[in-house]
């Protein structure tokens, strides 16, 4: 389990399925630390908006904050702003950070702008990419599998193969109702619509080598890879959390086997599409 931190609420970029899109609150030094010091779980989740436009010195603050209380550091970002960092201040962060997690959520130039808005983005995240890894960080690409770029899954796995093999792993990340996309049937696949090129994706994983997970998608739908579904894994380990108030079995699911391990669709998929089969 993780608290995940939001640190503040802008970003650079604007991608089509974001979840953050409109939120706002307290974002000051005080509370995040008080945050951090009532976290029970010991791996904190450094998000945003985009965590690399806080002011730095807040930022590198709340970081170091994080290591002192012994935290597991997750840093949450697009990544396109790397480059422009500050090289000592980067260097500070990345050893502050256990791992970075890299929002890429499409394989192609002309898919990434699709996704994000942003023209030169694609080349830009992969140059930091590299250079994250040449500076000693592990680094974890999300791949948000929404409507725009779902057929591409398996094809994404190749490009980070070829282009990326410096990348610790790759979690499949199915898209929430939430910010830009709620209540959107354009953004939110069905699960049965996904799953086929979902689980082309994951096999071509195993193949390749490549270590991955999935999230946010019910285990019936990837029962070739429940070794590598994040809630699967959780509830075989008995583990609570937010990740339960965030999904319900429904009807569909009382005969299915795997039912005691799987905390059903997120609450929003039902209420866009009336139940896990719809």
């Amino acid at each position: 389990m993780a608290l995940h931190l939001p640190i503040n609420a802008e970003c650079n970029i604007q991608c089509v399925f974001c979840s953050a899109a409109g939120r706002n609150g307290d974002f000051s030094l005080k509370r995040l630390t008080a945050e951090v010091d009532a976290d029970k779980t010991g791996h904190v989740q450094i998000s945003g908006g985009d965590p690399l436009l806080k002011d730095p010195a807040e930022l590198l603050a709340l970081l170091a904050h994080c290591r002192k209380k012994g935290k597991v550091i997750e840093f949450q970002t697009n990544a396109v702003l790397i480059m422009q960092y500050d090289p000592e201040r980067l260097k500070l962060l990345c050893r502050l950070v256990d791992f970075f997690n890299v929002n890429f959520s499409a394989h192609t130039p002309a898919l990434d702008v699709e996704v994000t808005g942003v023209p030169d983005g694609f080349a830009r995240r992969i140059e930091s990419i590299k250079h994250l890894a040449g500076l000693g960080s592990k680094v974890r690409l999300t791949y948000i599998v929404h409507k725009a770029n779902v057929a591409h899954c398996r094809e994404f796995v190749d490009f980070v193969a070829q282009a990326l093999p410096m990348v610790a792993w790759i979690q499949f990340s199915y898209v929430k109702g939430m910010g830009r996309a709620k209540g959107n049937d354009t953004i939110i696949p069905r699960f049965a619509d996904a799953a086929g090129p979902l689980n082309a994706a994951m096999d071509r994983c195993r193949e390749l080598g490549l270590r991955y997970d999935v999230d946010h998608i019910p285990a019936c739908f990837v029962r070739g890879h429940l070794d590598h579904h994040v809630d699967y894994q959780k509830m075989l380990r008995s583990q609570t959390g937010v990740f339960l108030k965030e999904k319900q079995k429904t009807a569909e699911c009382d005969d299915c086997a795997l039912r005691a391990h799987c905390p059903g669709p997120r609450t929003d998929y039902v209420e866009l599409y009336g139940g896990l089969h719809a």
